[in-house]
């Protein structure tokens, strides 16, 4: 007798379970990847934002703040934006906000908002989530509820002593 060639329909079957197994377990842990590395890139720009209004507070002993919160958009990386009294905010807009990559319509970054803490920082309760220390800046992810899989962290605030905050939801 001639050996038998070819599967026998149990040990395709059993193949094909394996298969579809592995894929079940590796494709949330791939979108899970993917909100993390998100999240990683706009920290780090929030450390760059962060870094550069502490430096220029400390350097030009001057509030870069305004009163209220304001978003970092793409036109700033364009337009001539009001004049500070002791800096020129074009500087600040040249030297950290245009080299951020905003998203197509120009709000966002990795589809996380980048935002001044303001001077009135004590009633936003993304920037004072830290007894005693002050935000200077905050990334938040508006879509987060919406998410099909969600990220680890809502957002992030980068405090007056230079660490960040992790913000979960």
């Amino acid at each position: 007798m001639y050996p038998k060639k070819g599967f026998t329909l149990l040990e395709v079957l059993i193949v094909v379970v394996i298969a579809v197994s592995v894929a079940a377990f590796s494709v949330p842990a791939y979108k899970k990847m993917q909100d993390r590395n998100r999240y990683m890139a706009a920290q780090g720009v929030l450390i760059d934002v962060g870094s550069g209004i502490r430096a220029l507070e400390l350097d030009e002993n001057c509030s870069f703040l305004d009163k209220s919160a304001y978003l970092f958009t793409s036109s700033m990386q364009e337009e001539k934006v009001e004049e500070k009294e002791c800096l020129p905010s074009s500087l600040f807009a040249f030297k950290y906000i245009s080299p951020i990559p905003f998203d197509e319509g120009g709000s966002s970054y990795k589809e996380y908002k980048i935002y001044t803490c303001g001077t009135d920082w004590q009633s936003n309760s993304m920037c004072s989530v830290e007894e005693g220390l002050k935000g200077l800046a905050y990334i938040q992810d508006d879509d987060y509820a919406s998410r099909a899989t969600k990220g680890q962290y809502y957002g992030a605030v980068y405090l007056e002593d230079g660490t960040i905050k992790r913000i979960a939801k």
